[in-house]
C-alpha cells in the first residue's frame, strides 16, 4: 500500500500557490472593474453638453487594496497638477486611455489616472 501522507513542505507549497492564485485573481478583478463606472460618468457629462474632460474625475479607488491606496497617497497623486509643465499626459509612466474622455493608467500607481494629474514620481516622457 502507498503512503499518502502530505509532508509539511508539500502542504506549504500548496497553500502558498493557492494564496498567490487568490491574490492574482483579486488583482485582476479589481483592475477590470474601474473602467465601466468611469465610462458611465464621462458619458453622462457628454450628454449634458459640458466638456467631458472638464468633468472627468479619476479619484474612484473603490476597487483598490489598502496598499494600493496608500501608494497613491504616499506619492501625493492628484487629478490636477500644481505644475503646468508636469502632468501625467507628459510623464514617462502614464498609460493613455482609449479616448480623451476616460481615465488613463500608470505603470507605478494602480487605479484611474487623470491626464492632467500629477504625483511625486513624475518623469519627463522620453522623446
Amino acid at each position: 500500500m502507498e503512503d499518502k501522507r502530505v509532508t509539511r513542505r508539500d502542504f506549504l507549497l500548496r497553500v502558498g500557490a493557492l494564496g498567490l492564485a487568490g491574490l492574482g485573481g483579486s488583482a485582476l478583478l479589481s483592475a477590470c472593474g474601474g473602467g465601466q463606472q468611469q465610462q458611465q460618468q464621462s458619458g453622462a457629462a457628454s450628454e449634458s453638453g459640458t466638456s467631458a474632460s472638464a468633468e472627468l474625475t479619476c479619484t474612484d479607488v473603490s476597487g483598490l487594496t489598502a496598499e494600493e491606496i496608500q501608494m497613491r497617497e504616499s506619492l501625493q497623486y492628484t487629478d490636477h497638477s500644481p505644475y503646468p509643465d508636469k502632468i501625467c499626459a507628459n510623464c514617462q509612466l502614464y498609460v493613455p486611455a482609449e479616448s480623451p474622455d476616460q481615465c488613463g493608467g500608470c505603470q507605478l500607481i494602480k487605479g484611474p489616472i487623470h491626464p492632467n494629474g500629477y504625483c511625486t514620481s513624475w518623469v519627463q516622457k522620453a522623446t
